[in-house]
């Protein structure tokens, strides 16, 4: 009977080295995977949708009303996503069990979080990773005027990267 046990574990041990050696395998292909900034979508001031706005001049009177509690509370949130695009140039699967993130406002870490999620990318594939964000852009003392704080979160809406003062840091972990 011990030998019949001995012999049936050997093919498991053999498996699950072959599931292991895989699996590193995918954790060194995403070494080798480019990350390139596509874009920022879903972006609210205050729950107000900002992305067709490219100045605080095209703000409507409504949604100067709806920024004025937020001022008052001294809690102006700016929740968006970050899309950033995960090119995988390898013949075989990336994989990895999440992200940590830091967003930095002039060159200072406002933000971090981190996406708990298994992500994978097939062989030569693109792959988009959405980036929730969400901060309170009065805790930051970068904006010294009002237009300014506003022109920063309108700025982030234009298809251009450098519109912005923003940075993302990602940091991949593997279990």
């Amino acid at each position: 009977m011990k030998k019949i046990l001995f012999l049936l574990s050997i093919p498991a041990l053999c498996l699950s080295l072959l599931i292991g050696c895989s699996s590193v395998q995918g954790v060194k292909n995403f070494s080798n995977c480019q990350f390139n900034y596509k874009d920022v979508t879903n972006i609210r001031l205050a729950s107000i949708d900002i992305s067709h706005i490219r100045s605080p001049k095209d703000l409507s009177y409504v949604d100067l009303l709806q920024l004025i509690p937020a001022f008052k509370d001294k809690s102006l949130g700016l929740n968006m996503n970050v899309n950033i695009n995960v090119t995988n140039p390898n013949t075989e699967e990336a994989k990895l069990e999440g992200v940590d993130y830091i967003v930095w406002v002039d060159e200072r870490e406002v933000l971090t979080g981190n996406m708990d999620k298994k992500i994978s990318i097939g062989a030569n594939q693109t792959e988009v990773l959405s980036i929730p964000v969400s901060v309170n852009l009065l805790n930051m003392a970068t904006f010294s005027t009002i237009d300014a704080l506003l022109e920063f979160a309108i700025g982030l809406a234009d298809d251009n990267p450098d519109a912005s003062r923003m940075k993302v840091s990602l940091k991949p972990y593997f279990n």
